[in-house]
């Protein structure tokens, strides 16, 4: 591939060779924002609340404040896991976008 068509490509798929681009696309496709990290904080959610609801811990000061500390960490938690999803899809929308470009005319 010459300088030219490397300065003239639109993407920056265009400027690799077939095994590269192969391999940019499957780890684009792999590193896409899933639900999953989502739904694990809603188990751990459930579980804390599951415990707070055992009639041997509402009897239990010490291990009340024990399941209230688990309640408060996974907030904090759930609060920093959010802002980075965030973050992580808007770096993933950016990297996207320089290997996908929007063509003129697209939305």
């Amino acid at each position: 591939m010459s300088w030219q068509s490397i300065l003239k490509a639109d993407s920056v798929l265009d400027k690799m060779g077939d095994k590269q681009k192969k391999k940019i696309k499957k780890l684009l496709q792999a590193s896409q924002p899933t639900e999953m990290f989502g739904k694990d904080m809603t188990k751990l959610s459930d579980l804390i609340d599951e415990l707070s609801g055992v009639d041997f811990v509402k009897s239990n000061k010490s291990l009340q404040k024990k399941v209230t500390k688990f309640e408060e960490k996974n907030l904090d938690i759930m609060a920093s896991a959010a802002e980075l999803r965030k973050d992580y899809e808007t770096l993933y929308l950016q990297i996207r976008e320089q290997i996908y470009p929007k063509k003129k005319g697209d939305k």
